[in-house]
């Protein structure tokens, strides 16, 4: 569809990729745009399989590996949201053979679901069973089979510690609580809802056919090898089972801009708050560059922050990235490891496009809501009684807020608070922001004008 965004930069664009391609040379690459809701721009790279030179279109299904890992933490957000967990619970409340893990760091209760989410338990990276070199991944009763031999081999919350494992055991955790197979679960209460129908974690005969064949660079030519493709991921499907398109995951970063809707139903699989929790970076390395969220990492460029996740697997290589406050998202996705092509293309698209977007004049608002006559009274600037600074009551956007004014020590104030009447007169609730939850209360002279409010402990007199 037509997009004033993407046709703004389309040539520039499609430029672009095309040089990435000629010098990382994947066999295949899949592209696509998400604006908003829509996919609104793709593309497809070289061939899906070279031996029958079928090309590369959107519908093209690639494994995508630990981009799987994002729809594993979404499940275990939703069981969180219907009240059958809680994030802080211990792995053993749902795994009791968990016991048998080793944790010379403290109690094996310190490795928690929000832990694992986040890769700060500590927890070994793999299962002692040479999966990524066979090619044959555990079962479910391998993988609980093989307790005793998994540790803690960092203390919780020291540092960020990817770990395969330990989403695998989050799949688990995902079966015990719903009674069904993780991939099961995931395909009815998340994909199925989404309409990402040709998402899969079975090669089914219609999903093979549209499977991408998996290739390893070589070494000393130009001809990329077969790689061994795993058919089965098994206990690790959590973790890095899942195959998908451009078009369907497309949808699943649509999906990351509707943290408005109230609530879950239908194709909203989550509530948008709660999607907004998962979006909220916990943890940061030095320099602020590359954080974590809920199992989402975030990078900045400059100033524009990216939600990602990446994957790679026997002959792939695959990206999603997004910027909330644009609503931008870009896929790449690649039947080839060895090169950079994905993360290479999705970034510098997002870059291309959010500098756009920057260029773009936006229309102005087609509606001034004018102050109610009733919160007049209200506007001006205020002092409290015992601090610096000054705060402002003020009617932006169709809101009564409360915004603090900068200062020399403070050049950019935390955003606004919305002001929400209640039943008594005079008094508000700030909604958002550090005051949050707390009562506003407006002080009157005996002839009615507003002299001071209280907020907190805190007493502000009118300027």
């Amino acid at each position: 569809m037509a997009d004033a965004l993407v046709d703004s930069i389309a040539p520039k664009l499609e430029g672009r990729i095309s040089q990435i391609v000629a010098e990382e040379k994947p066999p295949g690459l899949a592209v696509g745009v998400v604006h908003d809701q829509e996919l609104v721009w793709h593309r497809g790279f070289g061939l899906a399989d070279l031996a029958s030179n079928r090309p590369v279109d959107r519908d093209t299904l690639f494994l995508v590996a630990s981009i799987s890992k994002t729809f594993t933490a979404t499940a275990i957000m939703q069981l969180r949201d219907e009240g059958k967990l809680r994030l802080d619970d211990p792995l053993v409340k749902f795994i009791p053979e968990f016991r048998a893990a080793s944790n010379p760091f403290g109690p094996i209760e310190d490795v928690t679901i929000l832990r694992l989410l986040t890769h700060r338990s500590g927890l070994i990276g793999e299962t002692p069973t040479a999966h990524w070199t066979t090619t044959r991944f555990p079962s479910r009763t391998e993988l609980i089979a093989a307790m005793p031999q998994y540790r803690i081999s960092i203390e919780p919350d020291s540092a960020f510690k990817y770990s395969n494992l330990g989403f695998a055991l989050l799949g688990e955790v995902v079966a015990r609580i719903s009674g069904r197979s993780f991939s099961e679960y995931v395909s009815s209460e998340i994909l199925e809802p989404l309409g990402m129908c040709a998402s899969t974690f079975i090669l089914t005969p219609g999903a093979r056919e549209r499977m991408a064949t998996g290739y390893l660079p070589h070494p000393y030519e130009d001809v990329a090898e077969l790689a061994e493709v795993p058919e089965i991921l098994g206990s690790y499907d959590a973790a890095a089972g899942l195959r998908t398109s451009v078009a369907d995951l497309a949808k699943w970063i649509a999906l990351q801009f509707r943290t408005s809707s109230a609530k879950r139903e239908d194709e909203q699989i989550l509530a948008g708050k709660t999607l907004h929790e998962m979006h909220q970076v916990r943890w940061v390395e030095p320099g602020w560059i590359t954080g974590y969220a809920l199992t989402w990492w975030a990078t900045r460029v400059g100033e524009n922050i990216y939600l990602h996740h990446a994957g790679a697997d026997h002959g792939f290589l695959t990206m999603v990235v997004f910027n909330r406050p644009n609503r931008i998202g870009c896929i790449a996705l690649s039947n080839s490891t060895g090169q950079a092509a994905p993360g290479r293309v999705a970034f510098e698209a997002l870059e291309m496009l959010m500098r756009a977007a920057t260029e773009i004049p936006k229309a102005p608002s087609s509606k001034i809501v004018p102050t109610p006559p009733q919160y007049k009274k209200y506007l001006g600037t205020y002092v409290p009684m015992h601090f610096g600074g000054e705060v402002r009551i003020e009617f932006r956007n169709g809101e009564l807020i409360v915004a603090i004014a900068p200062t020399l020590t403070m050049p950019q104030p935390p955003p606004p608070s919305p002001l929400e009447r209640t039943d008594k007169p005079n008094v508000f609730v700030a909604t958002k922001g550090r005051p949050a939850g707390e009562e506003v209360i407006f002080e009157c002279s005996p002839e009615g004008s507003v002299i001071a409010f209280t907020m907190g402990e805190t007493k502000y007199l009118r300027r």
